[in-house]
């Protein structure tokens, strides 16, 4: 499996020269490799040579220089948000420029031609008619947990493309909250207790608040697989309280490995920040080309909505 992960992030590196055309080509060699693992990716000795020799052969035959003369021209920059889910109606594609300061509201990017294959299925995601810089698949369009997944986004010239997959989820504990003694009739959300990497979205509905008002509230919490020093020492962050009666969503997203390591360099740029030993500021890599910020991850999701008492 480790074989056919490596070989598939190399993959992600040779499509940042192609055109539509060429996507197609490389569509064929993702099928190729999806089925390898969907048999368990037992191939041994010379069978594994020739197979890893035809696959470099079919991502050579695929590849397209670049002889576009830019000039002074610096390429266009976008910021990439996309997550392909098992739910329906949670996967998403967010195309937007880059914001000179995180206050700045984000300008979203119409137009785009976004392609999602898992090398046998492909499908355009359109954009919805009321967000702009937002697309969406059609309804019943789902990730499947143990597939490769590869997002093409043409802007104009502008071409790049990034792979991800999905591993299971786990199930949310029970929930639980303690008592602020501060307030009487509210209370802290105790938070998951899981073993496995895993991000948690909380939408909270106060007492009193319909989901419209601003009153209601969103805010994630991480599970990562170890501790990081600039996490340990980062300052300490107000715990908020809801009164009895709110209700509570949660959505607990599966972390493969890739996803879990960008989420970490973000949070070290931002919530674990204004510590003692804060990393050195600057945009997160992600899984898409150079001149592409952002993330293109794959998780596996499940959803209950509670109340708290």
């Amino acid at each position: 499996m480790e074989k056919e992960l490596e070989m598939e992030k190399k993959k992600q590196n040779d499509l940042k020269s192609l055109d539509i055309n060429h996507f197609w080509c490389i569509l064929g060699v993702q099928a190729k490799l999806q089925r390898i693992v969907e048999k368990g990716s037992i191939l041994t000795g010379i069978k594994s040579i020739c197979l890893v020799a035809i696959l470099c052969l079919c991502l050579s035959s695929c590849e397209k220089p670049i002889d576009k003369d830019f000039g002074n021209t610096p390429p266009l920059k976008i910021v990439a948000e996309a997550m392909i889910t098992n739910r329906d109606g949670e996967s998403y594609v967010k195309l937007s420029l880059p914001m000179a300061s995180p206050n700045d509201t984000p300008i979203g990017i119409s137009g785009a031609f976004v392609v999602v294959s898992d090398g046998v299925n492909t499908e355009i995601i359109s954009e919805d008619s009321t967000h702009s810089g937002i697309y969406r698949p059609e309804p019943g369009i789902k990730g499947v947990s143990g597939k490769f997944y590869m997002i093409y986004i043409q802007v104009g010239e502008y071409i790049d493309s990034a792979f991800t997959y999905l591993i299971p989820v786990t199930p949310l504990n029970e929930f639980t909250t303690r008592a602020d003694d501060s307030k009487p009739g509210y209370f802290f959300i105790s938070g998951e207790n899981s073993s496995d990497p895993a991000m948690i979205r909380y939408f909270v509905t106060p007492t009193g608040c319909s989901g419209d008002d601003f009153c209601a509230m969103q805010f994630d919490e991480y599970i990562l697989s170890s501790f990081d020093i600039p996490q340990i020492f980062s300052p300490k962050r107000e715990s908020l309280s809801f009164p009895a009666g709110s209700k509570v969503i949660r959505k607990k997203y599966s972390l493969n490995p890739d996803y879990e390591a960008y989420i970490r360099a973000i949070l070290s740029e931002t919530e674990w920040r204004g510590g003692l030993f804060d990393v050195q500021p600057g945009n997160p890599k992600g899984n898409f080309g150079e001149n592409t910020l952002g993330f293109f991850a794959g998780c596996s999701l499940v959803i209950d909505t509670v109340v708290i008492n």
